[in-house]
């Protein structure tokens, strides 16, 4: 029962691949963006959007009974890779040393105007 992280390169922020084993439940996050509260995209730029697009996903995780400690995959679809080190930011804050593994891609455009979507894929062991 356990979620091993397997890094090569720490500083990238990410983790090379992530293995899960024993008895567990997985969970899979639908792409979320930065709404706030009200309904819309977050105002701020990418680092706000990230932000509030990772607030999104905890909320959902926590419904789910999980947290970010058992997110193993994450997707990123941003609008600019130019805006790659706000998101970047914001990703080593929300994971620290827990880095899933991760992959960004450029997209010409997003659902609502926003500049980012993020997609999750949580491991829950049994207890």
């Amino acid at each position: 029962m356990t979620i091993e992280r397997l890094t090569t390169n720490p500083g990238a922020g990410f983790a090379d691949a992530v293995t899960t084993a024993g008895a567990g439940r997985t969970i899979y996050v639908s792409g979320n963006v930065g709404f706030g509260p009200e309904g819309k995209v977050v105002d701020g730029g990418m680092g706000a959007e990230a932000a509030a697009t990772f607030d999104n996903i905890e909320r959902v995780l926590e419904q789910a009974g999980a947290d970010f400690s058992h997110i193993v995959k994450i997707n990123a679809f941003i609008t600019d890779l130019d805006e790659y080190p706000a998101y970047a930011a914001v990703r080593e804050q929300r994971f620290g040393e827990r880095l899933p593994a991760s992959a960004t891609v450029q997209v010409a455009g997003l659902l609502v105007g926003a500049h980012i979507e993020i997609d999750a894929i949580a491991w829950v062991p049994d207890s």
